[in-house]
């Protein structure tokens, strides 16, 4: 007897896809919160392809589009919390939580740091979130960094990569 409620297509917390837990949604609103910058509660459609990656999916820009298409219902360019759930609830794996996500970071945190110093310096951190987001001003990667790097060591190490990344920061 094994539940199989999410295969169904109900979810309590998202309304299409799969059923989230709460660790799930904790990193998809982590996810979201990195990439609403201006805390309106939604984020552009452009970053939504980033968010997937860090996720571990990476989709064609064809893929890219038609789920956007599909799930940005008011073509606004924009997805709400709500909306970036349900598209998101199709690629999160089952077993996905905080942890498989803190995994993925440092992964992603490895490949910079090619000479396994354990940290990265704040320019090649500045420009990791200038490729995540072209868009954002010099003086917010700034400030960013200036919070994060609280000691003033000029370097980055994972814990403060990982709550950029998690916009754990923010709280």
């Amino acid at each position: 007897m094994s539940d199989t409620a999410s295969e169904a297509g109900e979810s309590t917390s998202s309304g299409a896809g799969k059923e989230l837990s709460k660790d799930q949604l904790k990193v998809l609103r982590d996810a979201f919160n990195a990439f609403d910058k201006e805390k309106t509660g939604s984020i552009p459609t452009d970053v939504v392809g980033t968010i997937l990656e860090l996720l571990g999916h990476k989709l064609s820009e064809e893929e890219l589009d038609e789920v956007i298409e599909e799930y940005d219902e008011d073509e606004s360019g924009q997805l709400e919390f709500e909306e970036f759930v349900a598209l998101a609830s199709n690629y999160v794996e089952p077993e996905e939580d905080y942890e498989a996500l803190r995994k993925e970071l440092r992964e992603v945190f490895m490949m910079y740091d090619k000479d396994a110093k354990g940290y990265l310096p704040v320019e090649e951190f500045k420009a990791i979130l200038r490729e995540l987001d072209g868009a954002v001003p010099e003086e917010e990667l700034d400030d960013i960094v200036d919070e994060i790097d609280a000691d003033g060591s000029g370097t980055v190490d994972f814990e403060e990569f990982m709550e950029v990344m998690t916009a754990d920061y923010y709280a």
